[in-house]
């Protein structure tokens, strides 16, 4: 019996020795594939890849959906810890701010005398905010925005922006009233523009447009308006600073240097309205400084594309103002063709080192595309040169 038993015991081992041998001889035939990747059989029957089931990205975004006439109200974004409360809101109310700023400015009022009538969210139907003038093309396409209406003094302004407040439109407001018309000037150099200034106030906007009323921002302005009226006689014109028509009640007759004058100082007094404000660097056509030489130099001259002269002495810690003054018709002539011709350019020139060494600098605000040689840059720092000779007199 152990013989027997030891005999089947032996036949055993060798038929499991045969086994593993057959299982080993297979495996070195299959292919081997990486870990993590499917056999054929499990790729057919495996689902989709991402790349084949993918759907297009969708932006998520937190901003509510708003109806049309909800209005923009304090409680809209007194919520910040809320999850309700977005980016949308607090921009409206940072809109509303700088529209009733604007308006304020542009009054010559302070903002606190401004109330806030009503803000709320509007698709508008075109690219003009739903306001349109006759001369504008508008892009038909929805565009979303605000539709903000400010009370100053009892009368209403009505603005429409855009999401941003990148771009405003005045929609409605009050008649103007500027007395009686003086100069009507017009302009579509980039957009059309135009302004109505009378012995009362200034109307200004779009060419065919809601227009804005508004007055000169500064006693100057008034002044000079003043000074033209009675010194030239009527006339209409068409200048490369706008059209304009002018009732002046003097007897001297504006050649068409002294026309586009005029006309320079209705663009530039229209845009000072419409800014609520006046700024030195408005119009300048070049700023010219001189300082040094034995005799102690030290003197500023500021010219003006209106023909307006500025100039002063800073020999001492205080600088002494010479005072306003307009420049001649030959002046004026010369500074246009300069202007109109020439990009604009700086010049410096120093003298060296030497204890009576004099400095020179010139500023040049040309509207041209030439660019100005060294010699047409030397006749305008000494044409600026005599000017201020001239004032100093």
């Amino acid at each position: 019996m152990g013989e027997n038993h030891f005999g089947n015991q032996r036949t055993n081992q060798r038929w499991i020795t045969l086994l593993v041998g057959m299982m080993l001889s297979l495996a070195a035939c299959m292919p081997v594939r990486p870990v993590g990747t499917l056999s054929t059989t499990e790729a057919a029957t495996a689902a989709p890849t991402a790349e084949a089931t993918q759907m297009p990205t969708v932006e998520v975004t937190t901003e509510p959906t708003v109806e049309a006439s909800q209005e923009i109200t304090p409680e809209a974004t007194a919520k910040p810890a809320e999850e309700a409360t977005t980016t949308a809101t607090v921009d409206a109310s940072a809109i509303v701010t700088h529209v009733t700023q604007m308006l304020a400015q542009q009054l010559q009022i302070s903002a606190d005398q401004i109330t806030v009538v009503s803000a709320e969210p509007v698709d508008w139907p075109d690219a003009c905010l739903g306001v349109e003038s006759a001369d504008t093309m508008c892009a038909q396409v929805i565009t979303p925005g605000y539709r903000i209406v400010l009370s100053a003094d009892g009368q209403q302004y009505e603005y429409h922006t855009n999401k941003d407040g990148s771009f405003i439109q005045l929609a409605s407001a009050p008649q103007a009233s500027i007395g009686d018309a003086l100069i009507g000037w017009q302009q579509s150099r980039d957009i059309c523009r135009a302004g109505q200034i009378g012995s009362a106030g200034v109307a200004y906007g779009p060419c065919m447009g809601v227009m804005m009323d508004g007055k000169l921002v500064t006693p100057e302005r008034l002044k000079e308006l003043n000074e033209f009226i009675t010194t030239y006689a009527a006339f209409e014109a068409q200048t490369p600073a706008g059209d304009i028509t002018f009732k002046g009640q003097g007897k001297t007759t504006a050649n068409p240097t002294e026309q586009r004058m005029i006309a320079e100082w209705a663009m530039q007094a229209i845009t000072e309205v419409s800014a609520g404000r006046t700024d030195a660097s408005l119009g300048l056509a070049l700023a010219w400084h001189r300082q040094g030489g034995i005799a102690g130099f030290c003197d500023d001259l500021s010219v003006y594309i209106t023909g307006l002269l500025q100039g002063s002495s800073c020999r001492s810690q205080t600088a002494t103002k010479l005072g306003d003054k307009r420049m001649s018709s030959g002046e004026l002539e010369q500074l246009y063709g300069w202007t109109d011709k020439y990009a604009p350019f700086t010049f410096h020139h120093d003298d060296g080192a030497a204890a009576d060494s004099m400095a020179v600098n010139l500023i040049f605000k040309g509207q041209g595309k030439t660019e100005a040689d060294d010699a047409t840059q030397q006749q305008v720092v000494s044409f600026a040169e005599q000017i201020y000779t001239g004032m100093s007199q």
